[in-house]
């Protein structure tokens, strides 16, 4: 959804676009690009092909490029960042616990991906490497040792319009909408609300309904801002540190209480999010950026 948002408004603004991209398969690149926006390299699940490195190499070299990270894909080639980015030369969560891994992979090494110069060539020779919140940028930066100026970030790419208060009666406690994973605060939520009143809405990661809790199981994206003017409360206790977690923008603007810990990036912006004009112009920001460095 943010890249999406961020392609439309630069072709508002006039540019033109060619895409290399795994799934869905697409190659029409231009030999010479004024500019390349890379994202989420790394990040293909499942059996599809992916980016490979010599052809990552390639694209580095035809040019100046900016670097975009939804998430920790292009530090990090386990699931959800098991480390919290205290990284290791040795990753700890690689070998046996992690053995679907390496069969995907087709490798038994253990050495931690943010360490493989491919990784730190792509953030260091980019023009700027972009991440959605103060805490995302700060433990890619901490863990690649990557310069201040070299990073910015984007304030989240939220349809205000859809996702507002509707002044409503509020039947529902306490809500979380999203995947139901340890990661995602699964563990922390029943600690906290086991004995207490919750409706959780979302894929369970192991496919089982939670031992806790009123399970909706997923629902339709349109319908997510119905449940949240129905939510009193909104609780999002990550265990890992979640890059932004849109869900409690959406929720904020909703007009949602919000119930965290110290590992949700949206809060680290150090502005209310439950006000819309903090979040206009993002994709303006964006590409008021990118047009200064040609």
């Amino acid at each position: 959804m943010v890249l999406r948002r961020l392609i439309s408004t630069g072709k508002k603004r006039g540019h033109e676009f060619e895409f290399r991209s795994c799934s869905p398969m697409q190659n029409s690149l231009w030999s010479k690009p004024d500019l390349s926006i890379f994202a989420d390299l790394f990040n293909c699940p499942g059996n599809r092909p992916s980016l490979q490195r010599k052809e990552l190499e390639n694209l580095l070299g035809k040019g100046p490029y900016v670097h975009f990270d939804n998430a920790y894909v292009d530090i990090c080639d386990l699931d959800y960042l098991p480390c919290n980015g205290e990284i290791e030369p040795k990753c700890p969560h690689k070998g046996l616990v992690a053995w679907k891994h390496h069969v995907r992979k087709k490798t038994l090494s253990r050495k931690c991906f943010s360490m493989n110069p491919l990784v730190r060539r792509i953030y260091g020779e980019s023009s700027l490497n972009f991440f959605v919140s103060p805490l995302h940028k700060r433990i890619a930066s901490s863990v690649l040792g990557l310069e201040e100026e070299k990073g910015r970030v984007l304030p989240p790419l939220i349809d205000t319009d859809k996702f507002s208060n509707q002044h409503q009666e509020r039947d529902i406690e306490n809500l979380f909408v999203g995947v139901l994973s340890e990661a995602k605060g699964l563990v922390n939520m029943r600690k906290k609300f086991s004995k207490k009143s919750i409706t959780l809405i979302g894929r369970s990661v192991d496919g089982r309904k939670p031992e806790f809790g009123d399970f909706l199981g997923q629902v339709s994206y349109e319908k997510v801002p119905e449940y949240m003017n129905r939510a009193r409360n909104f609780v999002f206790m990550p265990r890992w540190p979640e890059p932004q977690g849109r869900v409690v923008v959406e929720a904020a603007l909703c007009g949602c209480n919000l119930i965290l810990n110290e590992n949700v990036g949206a809060d680290s912006f150090g502005f209310e999010l439950d006000q819309p004009e903090n979040l206009l112009d993002a994709e303006e920001e964006f590409w008021n950026e990118l047009e200064q460095i040609r």
